[in-house]
C-alpha cells in the first residue's frame, strides 16, 4: 500500500501546486539556472552538469539532471544554453532553453546585463503507474501516459561590480492553459550579494535569494560562503517558506514555516576544473530523508585570458 500511496500522493503535491518549478541549491555557483542574463557574465565559457536527488529513501522522489554552457560572443553579448531532465513520481518534464544577454557598462567596475530566454518543455504525466483504488475519485488524474509541449520564455536583468552583485528575472513567461498536469505558474526572482575580504586567502560572500509566485508562499534563501584560497567555496543556506504577500484561495496562512537547511561546497580541482556537492536537510514532512546534489564544471578561457575577481566569485 506504501508504494501505491506515496507515488500518486506525491503526484498530487507536485500538480496541484504546479507552480513549482524544477528547483535546485547549487544555483549560487550558476546563475544562468535563475537568470537569463547571467549568460556571458564570467567572460568564458562555462559548462556544468548537475544531477540532484531529493528526499532520499522516499520512492518516487524527485531527480533532477542538468547540463547548462554559457560564454562570451564578444565584449557585448553572452550566449547561453541548458537542458534539463526533471521527475517526480508519474509525473515529469524534459526541457531546453537557450539564452542570450546583452552587456552595457555602466561605471569604470560596473556591468549591467539584460537577458532573454527562449525554449520549450514536454511535461508528461504517465497514469499507468499510478494505482487508484477507486478511479472516478479524481476524473483529472489520467489513467494513460499524456504528454504536452509548452514554449516557455526568460527574462532577466544583472549587475554587478568587482564586490556586487543583484539580479532580477521571471520565468514561465508564455500563458499555458491550466488543465491539471500541465500548469506551470509565473515565478520570479530576487538576489543580491556581496563579496567582503576577512583576510588575504579568506573572503565572505553573504547572498538572498527570494522566489515568488504571488500565489503560494514566498522562498526565501539566506546564504553565507567563505572561499579559501580562492580554491574551496564552503558554506550554507537556510531556506524558509513565508506568507508574505498572498494567502492561498483567499485563506489564512501561518506567517513563516520552516523549510529546510543546506551545506555545500565548490572546490577547484584546477583553474579549469571545479566539483561541486550540496547536502539539503528538510525540516518538514520529509525530515529524515536527505537530498543531494552532485556537480561537476569546465572552464574554458581563452589564451590571453587571467582568471579575475568577478569570474569566480559571481
Amino acid at each position: 500500500m506504501k508504494k501505491i500511496l506515496l507515488p500518486l500522493l506525491l503526484f498530487w503535491a507536485y500538480t496541484a501546486s504546479a507552480q513549482q518549478s524544477a528547483y535546485y541549491t547549487q544555483y549560487i555557483f550558476n546563475g544562468l539556472a535563475i537568470n537569463p542574463a547571467y549568460a556571458g557574465s564570467k567572460g568564458l565559457i562555462n559548462v556544468n552538469g548537475l544531477f540532484r536527488s531529493q528526499w532520499t529513501g522516499v520512492p518516487g522522489a524527485p531527480r533532477t539532471q542538468t547540463l547548462a554552457a554559457d560564454g562570451s560572443y564578444n565584449e557585448t553579448v553572452g550566449l547561453g544554453i541548458q537542458v534539463m531532465n526533471d521527475q517526480i513520481g508519474a509525473q515529469g518534464q524534459k526541457s531546453i532553453m537557450a539564452s542570450t544577454s546583452v552587456k552595457i557598462k555602466v561605471g569604470v567596475k560596473s556591468k549591467l546585463a539584460f537577458g532573454l530566454a527562449a525554449g520549450a518543455a514536454q511535461h508528461y504525466v504517465d497514469g499507468t503507474k499510478l494505482r487508484l483504488m477507486d478511479p472516478e475519485l479524481d476524473p483529472s488524474v489520467p489513467l494513460t501516459k499524456e504528454t504536452k509541449i509548452l514554449p516557455d520564455a526568460k527574462a532577466g536583468l544583472f549587475f554587478n561590480t568587482d564586490r556586487f552583485f543583484a539580479g532580477i528575472s521571471a520565468a514561465n513567461l508564455v500563458p499555458s492553459s491550466k488543465d491539471f498536469a500541465f500548469s506551470p505558474d509565473r515565478h520570479y526572482f530576487l538576489t543580491a550579494g556581496y563579496l567582503f575580504d576577512i583576510s588575504r586567502i579568506v573572503r565572505f560572500k553573504p547572498s538572498f535569494l527570494v522566489k515568488e509566485d504571488f500565489k503560494s508562499p514566498t522562498n526565501i534563501d539566506l546564504n553565507a560562503f567563505f572561499l579559501f584560497g580562492d580554491r574551496i567555496w564552503l558554506g550554507g543556506t537556510y531556506r524558509r517558506s513565508m506568507q508574505l504577500l498572498a494567502s492561498k484561495n483567499g485563506e489564512e496562512a501561518p506567517a513563516s514555516t520552516e523549510n529546510a537547511w543546506a551545506w555545500m561546497t565548490e572546490i577547484y580541482v584546477t583553474p579549469k576544473i571545479k566539483i561541486g556537492y550540496a547536502n539539503d536537510l528538510s525540516l518538514n514532512s520529509f525530515k529524515g530523508h536527505a537530498t543531494h546534489e552532485f556537480s561537476v564544471g569546465l572552464l574554458f578561457y581563452k589564451k590571453d585570458d587571467t582568471p579575475s575577481l568577478t569570474i569566480r566569485h559571481f
